[in-house]
């Protein structure tokens, strides 16, 4: 019999607003243990069509994409990590689905299961996606930037986050809504710490791969799918959480700072530790109408800087 705190949780994962997929990590094929509801409305299937089966049903024939890779590599290292996968309802209907998935540990420290969170994020890629949805032209091609427009390249192809440009747009966005019901608006500049003796050491290949690394730890230390995150060049970032205070902000930057550390991704020539981390200036602000979002990413980069100079690994 339950207790009521469970059954609480359980009733919160059920009603949560956003697709819930829980996942088995230990077991073959990692098949899904549990959905909830709003995970059945947006892929059409049952609960009882889902359970026991693993989720690359969703992508159906169209497997040439390159978030798949990016996926499989982040289970099999155990690690979170955010992307967008062109997924198929039950009907054969094509959708875009933001992902961030989070792993699980039980009380041993042993990884156990990962929680996927799911959107439904065709509409916000406007009419170009629906276009090649309905001319299957991206299938084809398995390019993400074929839904974008002609003049933007939509996703990061290192990481799969959004590029710059996306960021700015979407910053827009949440600073209109965030200064019409005047709540908090946090922006974080990040940097991957002496990234260029990390190439210098070991190629830039191998500095690709440690910044795809880092890029999709940041992806899942955030929490709403719709948050922003891109990647701007080289170790660079940029995040945007809206309706996140001063606190919590630093909360957020301290997290991410952790998670990178964590990865343990051997740095000899690095100067603070051993081992690759980031930077971290954080900017909050209640903005208004008039507020310029390149004002709010100048403010971040400013404490990005001042966390660079008080010795690195470190929130500003």
């Amino acid at each position: 019999m339950r207790t009521l705190e469970e059954e609480l949780s359980r009733r919160a994962l059920d009603e949560a607003p956003e697709g819930i997929a829980l996942v088995d990590a230990v077991a073959p094929g990692q098949p899904v243990v549990y959905v909830n509801a709003a995970f059945e409305r947006l892929t059409g299937y049952a609960a009882a069509e889902l359970v026991g089966r693993n989720l690359r049903l969703l992508q159906g024939s169209d497997t040439e994409q390159s978030a798949r890779a990016t996926l499989r590599e982040a289970i099999g290292r155990g690690e979170a990590c955010r992307v967008r996968l062109r997924n198929y309802r039950k009907d054969g209907t094509l959708f875009w689905s933001e992902i961030a998935i989070v792993p699980l540990y039980g009380p041993h420290g042993r990884l156990t299961h990962f929680a996927g969170y799911h959107r439904d994020a065709t509409d916000r890629l406007g009419a170009a996606a629906a276009t090649g949805a309905a001319t299957g032209a991206v299938a084809a091609t398995g390019e993400f930037e074929r839904l974008a427009s002609p003049a933007a390249v939509r996703e990061d192809r290192l990481t799969g986050l959004a590029t710059a440009a996306v960021f700015e747009e979407l910053l827009k966005r949440d600073l209109s809504l965030v200064a019409r019901d005047q709540r908090p608006l946090a922006v974080y500049a990040i940097d991957v710490d002496a990234l260029e003796l990390y190439n210098a050491t070991f190629g830039r290949s191998a500095g690709d791969s440690a910044v795809r690394r880092v890029g999709h730890c940041i992806g899942g230390c955030i929490r709403r799918a719709s948050d922003p995150v891109a990647r701007v060049d080289g170790g660079r970032f940029l995040v945007a959480t809206p309706g996140v205070d001063h606190e919590q902000a630093l909360r957020i930057a301290q997290k991410i700072v952790e998670r990178v550390r964590e990865l343990r991704i051997h740095h000899p020539r690095a100067t603070v530790r051993r081992y690759v981390t980031v930077s971290v200036g954080v900017a909050v602000a209640i903005p208004d109408d008039r507020e310029d979002p390149a004002m709010l990413l100048e403010r971040a980069r400013a404490q990005l800087a001042r966390a660079k100079q008080s010795g690195r690994d470190q929130v500003a």
